[in-house]
């Protein structure tokens, strides 16, 4: 089966201070390979300005979501959606190296809260670079691991991408 995967997202922070700020977010996923339609998540919470200068944004994150998983049928799993309350913990990392590139690197663990949720969880790790080739356009690697404890029936727990292409930007 060939690898289709589709991640997209939207955060919105608003900071308090210098350190620490609120945020919004909403993630939608699709995954050929674990048979995942849509996973749908909306969550809130606090954020931490660990490190935040012209060079380096560390930040740590914590809150409360809601996530909506809907499954394919894929032999031997019966078509299934779950719906559930989870913790959001995450780390975000962003550096530039030198004038024309910028590493990022996001780490997120989002254990359940439900009862028949226990010890089920997901966590997402994803390591990248754009490269300038000029104010408009870059080069992009990007390296990502979705570990998710319950997939459905014959399918992996983790799903490895990797990725290069041309990067736009809107911005100057």
């Amino acid at each position: 089966m060939t690898a289709n995967s589709i991640q997209s997202g939207a955060r919105y922070d608003r900071n308090f201070d210098t350190r620490l700020f609120g945020y919004v977010n909403t993630e939608f996923d699709t995954d050929a390979l674990q048979g995942l339609n849509l996973r749908s998540l909306f969550g809130s919470g606090l954020g931490y300005h660990a490190v935040k200068n012209d060079r380096t944004v560390l930040d740590f994150l914590g809150g409360l979501n809601y996530t909506r998983e809907s499954y394919a049928a894929v032999a031997p799993s019966p078509a299934f959606t779950r719906n559930f309350a989870a913790i959001t913990l995450g780390q975000e990392l962003s550096q530039k190296l030198g004038k024309t590139t910028e590493l990022t690197q996001k780490l997120y663990f989002y254990p359940g809260l439900s009862d028949g949720d226990s010890g089920e969880y997901r966590a997402a790790f994803n390591l990248g670079t754009v490269t300038k080739i000029n104010k408009r356009f870059g080069w992009q690697n990007a390296f990502g691991d979705i570990y998710v404890s319950n997939p459905p029936l014959g399918k992996k727990r983790n799903d490895l991408t990797l990725t290069a292409g041309l990067n736009f930007s809107f911005t100057h």
